[in-house]
């Protein structure tokens, strides 16, 4: 697998702009994520009190072209993409979580997550890093399930395998179903790179499990 972040996000990007060239996708947002600064990222780290792994803050220093997609094939819709926080709106994220973290009580990992760690999505469900380490799924429809992938860099390795399926709709996972993940998946399939068989794919076995596929 690949091991340099930025080989990934690259590839990501490539995998959208073909997608979205296919019959039956439409392209509902698109969004540049900015590149952050070492100083910027310093400041943030210290007016929060965050422990911000490498392949976070190389992923903010690169910047990111965003889309989220839909693919409706008059049998239902499918999604892909995530609203992905722009560096310089997280510090208005971060306070708001900190704040929806004093109505759980103490002990809770809902708490310790809104409280210490960073979301990386704008809405619920919101991918967020723990502090104790690897990355979740938190929406305040359900208790918090543990982390998925250890770290940012292997979610978006096995999200690039899954055509990058998501949701650009809020809360929207508790409404899927399988008919949507298959049919996106078949839509894509000959442009992921096929290192990760679907059995195997962390987002994608955990997505199924969270919609009790």
């Amino acid at each position: 697998m690949n091991d340099k972040i930025e080989d990934t996000l690259a590839a990501i990007e490539r995998l959208f702009e073909r997608a979205a060239k296919l019959k039956g996708i439409k392209t509902s947002a698109s969004k540049r994520l900015e590149p952050a600064t070492d100083a910027k990222i310093d400041a943030l780290a210290k007016k929060f009190d965050l422990t911000i792994p490498d392949d976070v803050r190389r992923f903010w220093r690169r910047g990111f072209d965003s889309k989220q997609l839909v693919f409706d094939d008059g049998d239902g819709a499918s999604y892909a993409g995530f609203n992905w926080y722009a560096f310089k709106d997280l510090g208005r994220g971060l306070t708001g979580n900190r704040k929806l973290a004093t109505i759980y009580d103490a002990g809770r990992d809902e708490r310790r997550v809104l409280g210490q760690g960073f979301p990386l999505t704008v809405e619920q469900p919101q991918l967020s890093w723990d502090p104790r380490g690897g990355l979740v799924y938190f929406t305040s429809r359900k208790e918090l399930d543990p982390p998925f992938a250890s770290s940012l860099a292997e979610f978006l390795e096995h999200w690039l395998e899954s055509g990058c399926f998501g949701s650009c709709i809020p809360s929207r996972e508790m409404d899927s179903s399988d008919e949507e993940l298959d049919r996106w998946l078949a839509k894509v399939k000959h442009l992921v790179p096929g290192r990760i068989p679907p059995a195997k794919n962390l987002w994608l076995n955990f997505y199924k499990k969270l919609v009790g596929m």
